[in-house]
């Protein structure tokens, strides 16, 4: 009769939450739209201003958009710097859908962004502020962000914001990329530790003046609610919420409900509210890492056994997310976690009321170099990561029901050593995996392509990509990102990769190798490949250089061991478009030519010099430019496939329509980048079969 009740139980929770996801998933648009002169509100602490680049939140018709829009003049931008943030305005401008992931296991901001609720992206051409409307409760969180930057100095404030109020500024990811490296960065996102400071200390408070247990549930709840609002309303601050409550309210009204039953109601209010919770990396992690603590919590460890226990059985679910495994984040947290509970998260709630109220000076040059100190003492004693790359789906799962597994075997103190082996088999094979790659990166408008053997036998990467750089006044300057740490290097991380055998730069271009000094830090590169006389202009990167091997290399010559790489072009090179460094291989008995931005020039020196030269797979010179891909070399070459790398919406109009014209009058199938996302040809090592993939159907998508 108990089991009926329970599977009763759970049929009524998934219909309801079955019937709320369908509801909840219909209310999104995929079509685009143009806008004219809407009124949208603003969400204003949302608002963030990098050089002439302005991104907000804003709610149009009950939708929430993601709002883009170039400020062009300072006189505008400096609308959206001040102390009070326009709340409403009129906009016109285009929406368009969320890109899906453009690279293998790549960021998939759709499903990200429906998860936090997000309808659309919407780029606005035209903007006109409104007088002020009325006051909420996102005016009063950007009013104490402005506050706590007036007060203290860049490095504190962002501090203060992130561990007060949730707010973490374009400075956030500068300061902390050490706590990033040694694993501590979850002590910055507001959880458990933090809620348990809030609503705790406010519920002692509220037993020393005398209510009732009823009296200060009621008001403990609307606390919750205002800290949420405040605080940015993150999954893991909304989940640290609802498991304080749900316990106090058992502790109140006398419920017998085990820490799983409390979990699992706090889950099922939680996917209630936001059906797409688990689309959101953030969510994942603080849900799978509050179950592991309510059972860690059970097990009677000492401290140390239980962060190293946390460490490894929240493995399978970091590798989801980040490919990368902190080794020493456990140890660290252990060594810190009570330094940031008795000090620090004190410390900045103190200097936060500092904002409010007289408070003595020399508190916030204790805090300051208190951050400063462990910065510089982190990045001292930081330690690589290990990579280990993304396990597939059903490997996650094996995964996970081997941590369950033994956590119940921990439970009864019985081994558990053939399950940690059976663990490790599984994360060895995602990054020894028996496929072989040949993947047309999608860097936006520049070129890398990576090539793996089945077992990671050998590695390849032909060109970096990279940013083209044009010329902007002070003022519109943004901040400097890498763009490999969004593209390449997540792409490569998630296959375990983190040693290049053979790195080969075409010509010197910044879309062909302007990630190449942040690659040369990020990876372990074996050897470098330049055309000879190409050198010249990248002396300053090469001087540097310790343990990668340099080669200048020219036609005539081979890269590669297991695989061979045959250079066709240049005898010599100064680095330029028609100079590129031009290779060609067989593999799985496909014949591949990868030509860089050579020109037509180029292009009929090597059909000269190669008379017979045949290819299947091409990839097209110069992005699809007419100054490259002439008919004479389509003609000979015949490819079946024509790769283009290219970046959506790219100021010149590449691939041009001369170029496709002739790549179909000679019935070349053509793959981009820019319309396909991630272009990849995979074949197994057993049965040799191949085939071509792309990460987007493009013929699907609303663009």
């Amino acid at each position: 009769m108990k089991n009926l009740q329970l599977l009763l139980l759970v049929f009524l929770c998934s219909f309801f939450i079955g019937l709320r996801t369908y509801y909840y998933v219909n209310q999104f648009d995929n079509a685009p739209q143009k806008l004219t002169n809407q009124l949208m509100q603003i969400q204003t602490d949302s608002v963030k201003v990098d050089g002439n680049f302005l991104k907000l939140t804003g709610n149009l018709q009950g939708k929430k958009y993601l709002v883009y829009h170039t400020l062009k003049t300072p006189e505008e931008k400096s609308i959206w710097v001040g102390k009070e943030l326009p709340n409403s305005a009129l906009v016109s401008g285009e929406t368009e859908a969320f890109d899906v992931a453009r690279n293998l296991n790549g960021f998939d901001a759709r499903k990200y962004y429906r998860s936090l609720g997000y309808n659309q992206i919407l780029q606005i051409e035209s903007l006109k502020t409104l007088k002020k409307q009325k006051f909420s409760l996102n005016d009063l969180r950007q009013q104490l962000i402005w506050k706590i930057d007036q007060r203290y100095s860049r490095r504190l404030s962002s501090y203060i914001k992130a561990l007060v109020i949730g707010y973490k500024d374009a400075h956030f990811e500068e300061y902390t990329a050490a706590y990033k490296t040694t694993g501590l960065l979850h002590l910055f996102t507001l959880s458990g530790l933090h809620i348990q400071f809030y609503l705790g200390g406010g519920h002692l408070l509220l037993k020393r003046i005398g209510l009732t247990r009823e009296t200060r549930l009621v008001i403990l709840s609307m606390i919750g609610v205002l800290l949420t609002y405040l605080t940015g309303g993150s999954y893991s601050t909304i989940r640290a919420v609802f498991s304080f409550l749900i316990a106090f309210a058992c502790l109140t009204f006398e419920l017998s409900f085990s820490k799983l039953d409390q979990w699992s109601l706090m889950l099922f209010l939680v996917v209630l509210l936001f059906p797409l919770v688990f689309w959101s990396v953030g969510a994942q992690l603080s849900l799978y890492f509050a179950l592991l603590l309510l059972y860690l919590n059970d097990f009677h460890f000492k401290i140390h056994q239980q962060m190293f226990l946390f460490s490894v059985l929240s493995l399978p679910v970091l590798l989801h997310s980040f490919s990368e495994w902190t080794i020493i984040g456990g140890l660290f947290t252990l060594l810190l976690f009570p330094l940031f509970e008795w000090v620090i998260l004190p410390g900045c709630l103190l200097l936060f009321m500092g904002c409010f109220f007289p408070i003595p000076h020399f508190l916030s040059k204790i805090l300051d170099s208190i951050f400063h100190i462990l910065e510089k003492a982190l990045d001292l004693a930081a330690f690589p990561n290990l990579t280990i790359g993304r396990p597939s789906f059903l490997i996650l799962l094996v995964l996970l029901i081997l941590v369950l597994w033994g956590i119940d075997r921990l439970k009864y103190r019985e081994k558990v050593l053939w399950l940690v082996g059976g663990a490790v088999v599984l994360l060895l094979s995602i990054s020894f995996s028996a496929k072989g790659m040949i993947a047309f990166v999608d860097v936006g408008q520049g070129d890398s392509i990576f090539i793996k053997l089945p077992f990671k036998q050998e590695t390849f990467l032909i060109d970096t990509g990279g940013r083209l750089n044009f010329k902007q006044k002070e003022w519109q300057k943004r901040q400097q990102k890498q763009l490999s740490d969004y593209n390449l290097l997540p792409f490569l991380k998630s296959l375990g990769c983190t040693r290049i055998d053979h790195l080969i730069v075409t010509h010197n271009d910044a879309d062909h190798m302007g990630e190449l000094p942040h690659l040369l830090d990020e990876l372990k590169v074996k050897n470098l490949y330049l055309a000879e006389g190409s050198q010249m202009e990248l002396r300053s990167i090469l001087q540097s250089l310790k343990g990668t091997k340099i080669h200048l290399t020219k036609r005539g010559e081979t890269i590669g061991k297991k695989l061979k790489l045959q250079v066709l072009s240049p005898e010599a090179s100064e680095g330029e478009n028609d100079d590129s460094l031009v290779t060609y291989f067989t593999l799985n008995h496909q014949r591949f030519l990868l030509t860089g931005d050579l020109e037509v020039a180029g292009e009929e020196k090597l059909l000269k010099k190669y008379p017979q030269l045949k290819a299947d797979f091409l990839k097209i010179g110069h992005h699809g430019s007419n100054t490259s891909t002439g008919e004479q070399f389509i003609k000979q070459l015949r490819p079946k496939y024509g790769v283009i790398s290219v970046g959506r919406r790219n100021r010149y109009g590449h691939p041009t329509t001369e170029t496709l014209a002739k790549l179909k009058k000679y019935r070349v199938n053509v793959l981009r980048t820019d319309q396909q996302g991630m272009i990849y040809y995979q074949w197994s090592a057993f049965t040799k079969k191949g085939e071509i993939k792309v990460l987007i159907d493009f013929l699907d998508q609303s663009w």
